[in-house]
């Protein structure tokens, strides 16, 4: 009888120990407002189960708690953020360089470390050390690239033209692959099989799917769970195709000659150079090497296909805005079909800008990103974030905030970027590529292809849509998905 007594008073001092020692997440939860969810697995469950990773769902809980409010994912707190204030204080913080380790674990296990996984002192060291691959005049040579493979894009939207309306988007994520990897690698994996039948695009694509679902449902990471869903199968099939066309391009250049040779030629200013020289001076190992190749291409070919598509079903819904892209273009550039595009060229195009920039507002490539605090945060709004939670800035919502945007804050508006209304704005109330110490690397990169890309198919064809603007439903992932995808119609530009 005594022995049991003393297990339920050790069973005892033990919970109260367990609850001390989470003191500090309950205090929190009395600071800021929000809802316990379900026991155990928090608001999980309605978000997966019953939201299916609609973003109104967060939306619902923005409006009811506020801009800043605390939920719960299993039984950890998750701070979520629309306010560009507390936005600043996490990418501006060196307590919140690191992503949640939800997202870089279930990248890392498929791709290996790189860029985009790695954590802390391992992180700045290696930014510090592909930083040169996306210097301006690196960026710029990748003109003819870019040029080259948008012909082809132009060339089969050709095909589209009274088929009515026609889904565009794989032939979008194609180019942008294509574009991807050539910028990446090197034009000398045109010469693989796997890459001109799209063996590697459809291996890509698959390991995609299947991390982002690792992302948004972290038990899949289980290697038990991975196991009987099939999963685990499935991604090393993918892996080994991929892995399989790295090691050959890699192996072809460490045998051609030293990297440390080439002194940054256009022929050779790809981030697999930059890796080599690193892995050749023994700072990255030679599965790093191939890991970040895969990172970057993988980074920058699902971020660039959608926001093109994004772009144009705006436009296609808006036909006015399009008409005024058109006439801007017509107006500043030559409108020759084989026209190559230059840096100054893109850089004429204000209005365009301004379209662009109002697209990924509305809808905004990467929705959220997370940071987990290794010290203890105080917040601009008095809050002291402990040590260890994750913090998620909604990207979409902050970007449709209207205590930030106005009551017309979802509509689609260009005018939004006029110089007078951005110099009067909070400078973090409009970061589609994120902000602070941990920006993309690329984005510049990005805005280039982006448009690029544009321009010719906007100076070639008048795109049209019988979807609606007010029907579009996001859906999160690691690039914004959307519910059901419109379709576009195409019309020669005479």
């Amino acid at each position: 009888m005594i022995s049991v007594h003393l297990l339920i008073a050790a069973g005892i001092l033990l919970w109260i120990r367990f609850l001390w020692s989470r003191r500090k997440l309950y205090l929190l939860s009395l600071q800021l407002p929000g809802s316990w969810g379900l026991p155990i697995i928090g608001i999980a469950a309605a978000y997966f189960i019953f939201y299916r990773r609609k973003i109104s769902m967060r939306s619902k809980y923005m409006n009811k708690y506020g801009s800043t409010f605390l939920t719960w994912m299993g039984t950890m707190p998750v701070v979520l953020t629309r306010d560009p204030k507390i936005a600043e204080d996490v990418f501006t913080s060196s307590s919140c360089t690191n992503r949640s380790p939800h997202a870089t674990n279930a990248i890392a296990d498929a791709m290996g470390p790189g860029l985009i996984t790695l954590q802390g002192a391992q992180w700045a060291e290696r930014r510090k050390q592909m930083n040169p691959a996306f210097k301006h005049n690196v960026l710029v040579s990748f003109l003819p690239i870019f040029n080259d493979e948008t012909r082809s894009l132009v060339s089969l939207c050709d095909s589209f033209v009274g088929q009515g309306e026609v889904d565009v988007l794989p032939d979008l994520i194609r180019w942008s692959f294509r574009t991807s990897t050539q910028t990446t690698l090197g034009t000398d994996v045109k010469e693989d099989e796997n890459y001109k039948n799209d063996t590697i695009l459809e291996s890509f694509k698959s390991v995609v799917n299947i991390t982002a679902l690792s992302v948004l449902m972290p038990f899949l990471q289980n290697t038990v769970l991975s196991k009987l869903f099939g999963l685990e199968k499935k991604v090393k099939r993918d892996l080994s195709t991929i892995r399989s066309v790295m090691d050959k391009i890699i192996n072809k250049k460490l045998k051609t000659k030293s990297v440390s040779t080439y002194n940054w030629d256009p022929e050779v200013n790809t981030v697999i150079h930059r890796a080599i020289e690193l892995y050749q001076k023994d700072e990255i190992s030679f599965s790093g090497l191939r890991s970040e190749c895969s990172i970057i291409v993988v980074t920058a070919f699902e971020t660039s296909a959608h926001t093109v598509y994004h772009t144009l079903i705006l436009l296609a819904m808006f036909p006015d805005i399009q008409e005024k892209v058109f006439n801007e273009i017509k107006e500043l550039l030559p409108t020759t079909e084989d026209l190559e595009l230059t840096y100054e060229d893109l850089q004429q195009l204000a209005y365009l800008d301004r379209v662009l920039n109002e697209s990924m507002r509305v809808i905004t490539p990467v929705p959220i990103i997370t940071r987990d605090t290794v010290e203890d945060l105080q917040l601009s709004n008095g809050v002291l974030i402990p040590k260890g939670v994750t913090i998620t800035v909604d990207i979409f919502s902050m970007h449709r905030n209207p205590d930030v945007w106005g009551p017309e804050a979802n509509k689609f508006n260009p005018d939004n970027f006029l110089p007078d209304k951005i110099s009067s704005m909070h400078p973090y109330a409009f970061m589609p590529f994120s902000k602070g110490r941990r920006n993309c690397i690329g984005w510049r990169y990005g805005l280039m292809s982006i448009k690029l890309a544009l321009v010719k198919i906007l100076m070639n064809y008048e795109l049209s849509t019988s979807f609606r603007y007010e029907d579009l439903d996001f859906v999160d992932n690691m690039v914004i998905n959307l519910a059901k995808s419109p379709r576009l119609a195409f019309k020669r530009r005479t």
